[in-house]
């Protein structure tokens, strides 16, 4: 065969089949982004904060372990009951200079029902009034964050975040903030009173379920949750801010 008869065989070959493979291609379906499942965001809801500010001398550093006291004995109870209508929750901590001070909240995610009924069982509950009269707290407030606006995820997040990271957030927040709170459960009942005690007593117990717990953050915090948390996002690099970091 002539060569030339060749590569024009071969170059109808290569054409022929460009032609069959391009007629099998089937037009792409139009994309469109499922609904997210987790999506809690209505327009009936709207985020609150139920906020314990302790007393505090500012000249020395902060006691947290009320905050413990707090979570489980007086918190807890009520997350759970109220769980229908709580679509998200989580807790923050904070002590800093000013009148602010030391202070523990829930901020959580429900329609307006639901928020009266749990700032009702706080505010009359024996412990909260007890912490008043002892002086332990100084106040309780409760209150809806920025009323104007309803049923944004976005509304609690730090707004100088993408808008992205504001939204999807408060997930990640709500799941440390249940880690937390199971491992003072966990804590708590190694090493629980026995019978019917007093909140003294109690104070007493969560101090030294507080300690324990500052020991296994410091030990295993870096691995249990840092490690993994990193693993979930493939391990990329991270920048760290130290403005960001904070003794307390």
């Amino acid at each position: 065969m002539h060569p030339g008869y060749r590569i024009c065989l071969l170059i109808m070959s290569l054409a022929l089949a460009a032609c069959t493979s391009t007629s099998q291609v089937q037009p792409a379906v139009a994309f469109v982004p499922e609904s997210a499942a987790l999506d809690a965001e209505k327009p009936d809801l709207a985020w609150w904060q139920l906020r314990f500010r302790f007393v505090w001398d500012q000249e020395e550093a902060p006691d947290f372990s009320a905050h413990l006291l707090i979570a489980e004995q007086l918190l807890l109870p009520v997350i759970v009951e109220q769980q229908a209508g709580l679509a998200l929750w989580r807790f923050h901590r904070r002590a800093g200079p000013g009148d602010s001070g030391n202070q523990f909240s829930l901020i959580f995610y429900s329609d307006a029902a639901t928020a009266e009924r749990i700032d009702q069982q706080i505010t009359s509950a024996p412990l909260t009034q007890w912490l008043l009269q002892n002086k332990l707290i100084d106040k309780v407030r409760f209150a809806q964050r920025s009323p104007e606006e309803l049923g944004r995820l976005e509304l609690t997040s730090d707004p100088e975040w993408p808008i992205e990271i504001q939204r999807s957030w408060p997930y990640y927040a709500m799941g440390a903030s249940q880690a937390w709170l199971m491992l003072v459960q966990e804590l708590s009942q190694e090493d629980a009173p026995a019978g019917d005690v007093d909140y003294p007593t109690l104070l007493l117990h969560y101090q030294d379920v507080d300690a324990r717990l500052n020991a296994q953050w410091r030990s295993f915090g870096q691995h249990a949750y840092l490690h993994h948390l990193s693993a979930i996002y493939g391990y990329q690099p991270l920048q760290i801010r130290s403005s960001e970091l904070r003794t307390f």
